[in-house]
């Protein structure tokens, strides 16, 4: 149980979930790119005699070629001609075909990459994506651009927010919602003394995150978490208070989600505003799921306190029983040479 719950908290961290995406699509990725595409051909759409074999591709720039692919049916079996074979022209190729139950198996590859579409007769028996190696590097340099270029347009719809929130701090309208959050916060943060350090640094954060000031909350978070560090029984393990603040941090509930309607008008979105009530709506939902998450987890005996500390304790002893082993043998042996 105790193994099991410690492969648990690997898989839950954020760097293994991206570790373990990037893994998978890679390998996704090369078997597409030294696997052939198989296209169904089902009976019906086939004539006995020639037939018009098409196959469409579109490139990522949207530009779009059609390539024809001859094909015959003689007497229930599909016949490819030598040239539709022929995979030095610049072009899709066809491998070979197979009779199956209802219809044939083709099989296919191109050194292209892109959406395609295969053409019977004038009827689409099959859509998809052709990925290659290099689509892989082109997509990861064009995604590393855009980022860079949204990152550009951020700047100004951040600096507008900013300014307009560092206003409403010194109206007073921060510490107004500071006063209206206080009993919640009482009541996520039962362990925090009322006249702690901790309580208000807690608040501080989470008012500056539900008004949306994500760069304003960062320096309450970490004097929140230092202050509760210093209220922690175990510094080598999270508390319970440590684990609720990250969980609001990370579901991220906010009034006005200046981020992201940054993120809207610098893409180029005509009305940034309009996703306010559907982000306050999904930023509840997962803010109230995270705390719930935390301390339903925290109830669980493989996530708790004393399992966590068990684990240094545990990989000590199998350290000093592998150091004992070796220090036996290399008496043994030197016993065994004299």
């Amino acid at each position: 149980m105790k193994i099991l719950g410690s492969l648990f908290r690997c898989l839950l961290n954020i760097n293994t979930i991206w570790g373990l995406m990037i893994l998978v699509s890679f390998g996704l990725c090369v078997g597409q790119h030294y696997l052939p595409t198989t296209t169904a051909i089902p009976t019906g759409a086939l004539q006995e005699g020639h037939n018009s074999l098409t196959i469409r591709l579109k490139g990522p720039e949207g530009q779009v070629k059609a390539f024809d692919c001859p094909v015959w049916l003689n007497a229930g079996n599909l016949v490819l001609s030598a040239d539709a074979k022929d995979e030095n022209r610049g072009r899709p190729w066809l491998i070979s075909t197979r009779q199956v139950n209802g219809g044939h198996l083709l099989k296919w590859d191109s050194d292209d990459y892109g959406r395609y579409e295969v053409v019977l007769n004038n009827t689409t028996v099959e859509r998809g994506s052709l990925v290659t190696l290099q689509s892989l590097t082109d997509a990861a340099f064009s995604y590393a651009q855009k980022g860079f270029d949204i990152t550009l347009g951020l700047v100004a719809a951040m600096v507008l927010f900013l300014g307009l929130m560092k206003v409403g701090e010194h109206a007073g309208i921060v510490q107004l919602a500071a006063r209206l959050f206080h009993p919640l916060i009482r009541l996520l943060f039962p362990q925090v003394p009322r006249d702690h350090p901790a309580s208000g640094a807690i608040l501080m954060n989470v008012t500056t995150t539900v008004l949306g000031l994500g760069n304003a909350a960062t320096p309450f978070g970490l004097k929140a978490m230092k202050e509760l560090q210093d209220l922690n029984p175990n510094p080598d393990v999270a508390s319970d208070s440590q684990v609720t603040l990250l969980a609001i941090n990370t579901a991220g509930f906010a009034l006005l989600p200046t981020t992201l309607l940054a993120v809207r008008k610098s893409a180029g979105c005509s009305d940034p505003f309009e996703i306010i009530g559907t982000c306050m709506i999904g930023g509840a939902v997962a803010t109230i799921v995270a705390v719930i998450a935390a301390r339903l987890l925290g109830k669980l005996s493989i996530f708790s306190v004393r399992a966590a500390l068990a684990e240094p304790s545990q990989e000590s002893a199998s350290g000093s029983e592998r150091d004992a082993a070796s220090v036996s043998d290399r008496s043994i042996s030197q016993g065994a040479s004299q």
